[in-house]
């Protein structure tokens, strides 16, 4: 009976807290804000940010380049099968022929289907690549137009004049 008392009591220490921790903060009604993160965007983080966009893009068209192979196996797997089945057929009975023949075409068809998918998956990985490319691109250009061409980590660069001279 105890533990039921002390039970229903946490219980109820529980709902209200959770209760009283949801109602705003705040004098006469005016609710106080957490103060906001200012939002730091230097050159060399927008970069970061870039290259790891690229680095994702990359990853997803790997994705893509495995999925087409898996494709590829099997789209090559049912081509065989088909093709044995085709020279089984020689062997069975003429009335089972054209069962076996038409489990063949299908097996053709399915194999088609499979090669055609995984071509689909090969030019998405290939337009995921030319993504990641221009990212990185853009990611450099960012990088010189803003450093002066001092590199990622804004390294001071020397600049070499030439003095005129006329002789």
């Amino acid at each position: 009976m105890k533990t039921w008392i002390f039970r229903g009591v946490a219980l109820a220490m529980t709902l209200s807290t959770a209760q009283a921790m949801a109602c705003p903060v705040g004098n006469e009604g005016n609710v106080q804000q957490p103060p906001k993160r200012p939002i730091v965007s230097t050159v060399s983080f927008q970069a970061s940010e870039l290259f790891e966009r690229a680095q994702q893009i990359e990853t997803a068209a790997a994705s893509h380049e495995r999925s087409a192979q898996a494709s590829d196996r099997d789209a090559e797997t049912l081509a065989n099968r088909a093709r044995i089945l085709r020279s089984q057929a020689a062997l069975v009975n003429v009335a089972d022929r054209a069962s076996i023949f038409a489990a063949a075409d299908e097996l053709a068809a399915r194999a088609s289907s499979s090669r055609s998918l995984a071509a689909e998956d090969r030019a998405q990985a290939a337009d995921l690549r030319i993504q990641a490319r221009t990212v990185r691109e853009r990611a450099v250009q960012l990088v010189r137009v803003n450093h002066n061409g001092g590199g990622w980590r804004a390294r001071p660069t020397t600049t070499q004049t030439r003095a005129e001279t006329t002789i």
